[in-house]
């Protein structure tokens, strides 16, 4: 969140909650919650995924809204309810605007921005013309933890789909549990070396 391309995330998730007219908290110590102690160390990633509970019983929320992050989403789904749970002090998540309940997040008691937003869309929540991005020919990357680690597929699609009319799937072998891993996770942020982050990320070879 703290460098551009993160900021403009960052702006669309305020831009998205002003037009609903949420009501949520933003914690300062808590803002990110990417974990890269996943790739060093069980403790390291422990501690870091223990700040979103240690916020959330804080400020006293009713239930967490995550960001895109894949290494948060890939350790909180995994681990995040032996680690630092049960989070009983927190509800099972309800959209405030369509009443939808996340069943599938009633242990950890988080929720995916793509899944709220989704949601939104299919309860007719949002105002959307997708011909305002006609100028656009769009794709989309799974990310691996997400998709392959989560099963977060439809989502993101159903999303891209009602915001342009022109989407385009990467050819088969390259999407959701084939996607190509980025160099983000366990490549650590692979530097611009395209022989590594081709070596690293060709399915079969990732971790």
């Amino acid at each position: 969140m703290f460098a551009d391309p993160g900021t403009y995330s960052l702006m669309g998730y305020l831009m998205l909650f002003h037009e609903l007219n949420l009501d949520y908290t933003w914690s300062t110590y808590a803002s990110e919650g990417g974990n890269f102690g996943f790739f060093s160390s069980n403790e390291m990633a422990k501690r870091l995924n223990a700040k979103m509970y240690a916020e959330a019983k804080r400020l006293g929320v009713k239930w967490i809204l995550g960001g895109e992050c894949g290494h948060m989403w890939r350790v909180l789904n995994q681990y995040m309810d032996t680690w630092n749970g049960p989070a009983d002090f927190l509800e099972v998540p309800r959209s405030p605007i369509t009443g939808t309940v996340f069943e599938n997040a009633k242990s950890t008691k988080m929720v995916h921005i793509t899944e709220f937003t989704a949601d939104l869309i299919k309860n007719g929540k949002l105002k959307l013309d997708p011909s305002r991005n006609d100028h656009l020919k769009v794709t989309f990357h799974d990310s691996c933890n997400p998709a392959r680690g989560m099963g977060l597929f439809e989502e993101p699609r159903y999303i891209l789909r009602h915001v342009c009319n022109n989407f385009y799937e990467m050819p088969e072998g390259t999407i959701r549990e084939q996607t190509f891993c980025c160099g983000g996770g366990s490549g650590l942020n692979n530097d611009e070396f395209m022989e590594m982050r081709m070596r690293g990320g060709l399915r079969g070879r990732t971790r």
